[in-house]
């Protein structure tokens, strides 16, 4: 059932891609793929469909013109060469030939599949913010668990507060911190729903502030901002 639904994901961004059929129904249905939404089987036969017709007329091009074009003229001598050849058979000069359509499209599509950042533009937004806020606030929360006892140290120097009997508390807090960060960060991947997923990041953002004790609060707006953006997602 996955392969399946992968194949028809990847059909679905194949014609996107390629600017075919009715772009606005092949969104939404792509949108109820991600989303796991219930299909159609009228919208899978209409991508199925669709995708039949596009493969049998790139065909078809190609098949028509190689048939029309099978043999030109040599633009210098005049005489006639199996168009593949670069350089004339008879005087051996280089020949200036135009791609067809059909090599157009697959140079295209070749294009397409081998961009590295076809894979970047799969993911929702709110996922690559939520990793940004998410590693935005363990990072700093990480690098204040490990220097805990320096800080005691310079806090107890400095104000003369000896802080040493909040220790273990500061560290829960820590630890507790990291693992919500760790959260944001797992779950728009994990969830398919964004709006589930929404409400996850919105009070997490707020709890990571909460228990860091302020020391998340750069990648607070961030992770804020993917959950309020996974909560609008839903809406079509």
């Amino acid at each position: 059932m996955v392969n399946l639904i992968q194949s028809l994901l990847e059909k679905i961004e194949d014609l996107l891609n390629q600017g075919v059929g009715d772009i606005s129904r092949l969104e939404h249905i792509k949108k109820s793929v991600v989303e796991n939404k219930k299909l159609y089987n009228s919208d899978i036969q209409y991508v199925e469909e669709l995708e039949r017709k596009t493969q049998d007329s790139l065909a078809e091009s190609s098949n028509k013109h190689y048939a029309e074009n099978s043999d030109n003229s040599c633009w210098k001598c005049g005489n006639e060469f199996v168009q593949s050849a670069r350089f004339c058979s008879f005087c051996g000069i280089e020949q200036k030939q135009a791609g067809s359509e059909f090599d157009q499209i697959l140079s295209r599509r070749l294009k397409q599949e081998n961009n590295p950042l076809k894979l970047i533009s799969n993911f929702h937004s709110y996922q690559i913010l939520a990793v940004v806020g998410g590693l935005a606030s363990l990072i700093p929360i990480l690098i204040a668990i490990l220097n805990m006892e320096r800080i005691f140290e310079l806090v107890d120097f400095y104000t003369g507060n000896d802080l040493s009997e909040f220790f273990v508390g500061f560290m829960t807090l820590g630890i507790v911190s990291a693992m919500l960060c760790s959260l944001v960060i797992i779950v728009p991947f994990w969830i398919k729903k964004p709006k589930k997923v929404g409400k996850i990041l919105f009070f997490s953002s707020f709890g990571i502030l909460f228990f860091s004790i302020l020391v998340g609060i750069v990648g607070f707006p961030i992770i804020l901002f993917s959950g309020i953006l996974a909560l609008k997602k839903r809406r079509y």
